[in-house]
């Protein structure tokens, strides 16, 4: 049996690693209120062009990546590296039954290397958002697809990615289990995909600190931006927050999978068709009319695998569905996997070669089902269940209203937009020539997006109602752990200065560590 101060090491490093997670989750509500302030002011600009500054640093051209960034970087990616950590220690602290969890605590005593690797992916990831957002305004911007920043930007987030690979892997070598979760599987994949494709799609000559030349020009490089820089999220936030939707089903219901094996079935049929998302994005390129027909099929197929995992994930929340109405998180996972079922539909039908001439000279071809529904949902949901028990369950529920108003606003202002731009565009006059002018196809999409803005608004103020929460709940939490300090204070003391023998210490299984900060509320 461990010695109690084996056991207050072990539980140190718990608290060393939820600490971390609980940094890039503070991160992620600051990065996502940013970005979507900033969504809401380019719509504003897009309605009523008037109100944009005359500052280059300010102009819509430079602030559009910089909104992209922000929410695809600080907040999608604070969110996925703050849950791989999470999967990694829940996967250390599973037992085989309840009699190993009474009986057997394992040693999670990590490196010191790996305790100091958890701070430079945390300073590091933030470095990576914040001095590629300061490139982006400046313009040095590398002009890639999803990959903006300058190289040395590049070059710190290969390093940062790296570092998050080896804390993972070294946190999950201390479990117990020879069985591997299914979150696990998902997070290496986007771990291995992120990495091939960022190095791929980053690969340039430097000239200065600032500016680079491609080591691919011309038509070569616009392939390899939309075939490999298309499924950048694919591997990083498609496989990333489908371990995190994993993870987060059967922690928030407290219930195993559905169906194991339909998830795992998945996760193959994913990792062969992820890698060819991009070929619905190059129709009418210089690509062999062969390869578009297979990137059209493998398309298709992409639609099994993902409604598949959406309804895996249904039944498993099925099971206990009267949680969904009282708990706002396992009501906002659910919308998120409907939203990754409707995103996967959409570029599904994206590889069908008449819908795609459509859509594609629309302003908005894709709708925000991935972004707001996924993406930007399960990161949310991930932060606060990393961050201590909100204070104020009304300002979660409401959070989480707005949320879901505001993506099915977005989501339906851009298929009206894609349906009615679409088809204005393919409109032809008797002399061949387009029935409609641009000015009258812009004008047209003005309602929605009216619309889009709104569900923007209604997710801007969700973002502030957590932002706020968030710091309440945070200073409560400070209070009451100061007080609690304060009161064993004079205990010890007088303990001290007591003549009964003190009493023996407790044993280190009669507490073990706690597998997650989340999970009820206060």
């Amino acid at each position: 049996m461990r010695t109690a101060l084996e056991a207050s090491a072990c539980q140190s490093h718990v608290n060393n690693h939820h600490h971390a997670s609980h940094d890039f989750a503070r991160m992620a509500v600051i990065w996502g209120l940013l970005s979507l302030c900033l969504a809401v002011w380019l719509n504003l600009i897009w309605l009523w062009p008037s109100l944009g500054p005359e500052a280059a640093w300010l102009s819509y051209g430079r602030l559009a990546p910089l909104q992209h960034h922000l929410l695809l970087y600080g907040l999608g990616g604070s969110a996925v590296i703050a849950g791989g950590y999470s999967i990694a220690m829940h996967s250390v602290l599973q037992r085989e039954s309840r009699t190993d969890a009474e009986t057997a605590i394992p040693d999670i005593a990590l490196p010191p290397l790996t305790l100091k690797l958890m701070q430079f992916t945390f300073l590091g990831w933030q470095a990576v958002v914040a001095l590629g957002a300061l490139a982006i305004v400046a313009g040095y911007s590398s002009g890639q697809y999803m990959a903006e920043a300058p190289w040395l930007v590049d070059l710190l987030m290969t390093l940062v990615w790296l570092a998050v690979a080896w804390v993972f892997f070294t946190v999950l070598e201390q479990r117990t289990l020879r069985r591997l979760p299914v979150a696990c599987w998902y997070f290496i994949a986007g771990l291995m995909l992120v990495l091939m494709q960022h190095v791929l799609i980053s690969l340039s000559v430097p000239i200065d600190l600032l500016e680079s030349i491609p080591l691919f020009t011309g038509s070569l490089e616009a392939l390899i931006q939309r075939w490999q820089a298309g499924p950048l999220p694919g591997g990083m936030f498609a496989f990333g927050l489908i371990a995190l939707l994993h993870h987060m089903v059967m922690s928030r219901s407290r219930r195993p999978l559905h169906s194991h094996r339909l998830a795992t079935t998945s996760f193959w049929m994913l990792v062969l068709l992820v890698t060819w998302g991009g070929a619905p994005l190059l129709f009418a390129s210089a690509l062999p009319a062969w390869s578009q027909t297979l990137g059209m099929a493998m398309g298709l197929l992409l639609l099994a695998p993902g409604l598949a995992l959406s309804l895996n994930g249904l039944m498993t929340l099925k099971e206990d569905w009267h949680s969904v109405r009282r708990d706002p998180l396992i009501c906002l996972l659910a919308a998120a996997l409907i939203s990754f079922a409707l995103a996967v539909l959409e570029y599904s039908l994206l590889s069908l070669p008449t819908l795609n001439a459509m859509t594609f000279s629309a302003a908005n071809s894709l709708s925000p089902a991935a972004s707001l529904g996924v993406v930007a949902t399960v990161a949310i949901v991930m932060a606060y269940h990393l961050l201590p028990p909100m204070r104020s369950l009304a300002l979660l529920k409401t959070h989480a209203l707005l949320a879901i108003i505001g993506t099915l606003l977005c989501i339906a202002a851009s298929w009206a937009t894609t349906l009615l731009q679409g088809s204005m565009w393919h409109v032809l006059a008797d002399d061949g020539r387009p029935l409609y002018t641009l000015s009258e196809v812009l004008a047209a999409a003005r309602m929605p997006m009216m619309i889009s803005l709104g569900g923007l608004v209604c997710w801007a103020l969700g973002m502030l109602l957590m932002l706020l929460n968030v710091m309440h709940t945070l200073a409560v939490h400070k209070s009451e752990r100061q007080a609690a300090h304060e009161r064993q204070l004079p205990n010890s003391g007088s303990r001290k200065t007591s003549s009964q023998p003190a009493m023996p210490p407790a044993s280190p299984s009669a507490t073990p560590p706690a597998t997650s900060s989340g999970g009820h509320y206060a």
